[in-house]
């Protein structure tokens, strides 16, 4: 499944990137993170994704992959 338009602009992210060939949200530079910032992030994501009752899998180098 992929994410229409109206998802992808609510999310607005800033640390992780919406990757179109792999389907996922991936971290953009780990070594510039800050991890207050990215915590952050990531609860948004998924707290958009079940309320639009979007399925997906975190990965284990925290990648949120859609299903």
């Amino acid at each position: 499944m992929s994410l229409n338009e109206n998802i992808l602009l609510d999310l607005n992210c800033e640390v992780y990137k919406y990757n179109f060939r792999t389907n996922s949200f991936q971290i953009r530079n780990y070594f510039k993170t800050n991890t207050v910032k990215l915590l952050q992030e990531y609860d948004k994501i998924i707290q958009i994704l079940a309320k639009n009752q979007v399925k997906f899998k975190v990965l284990e180098d925290n990648s949120i992959e859609i299903l």
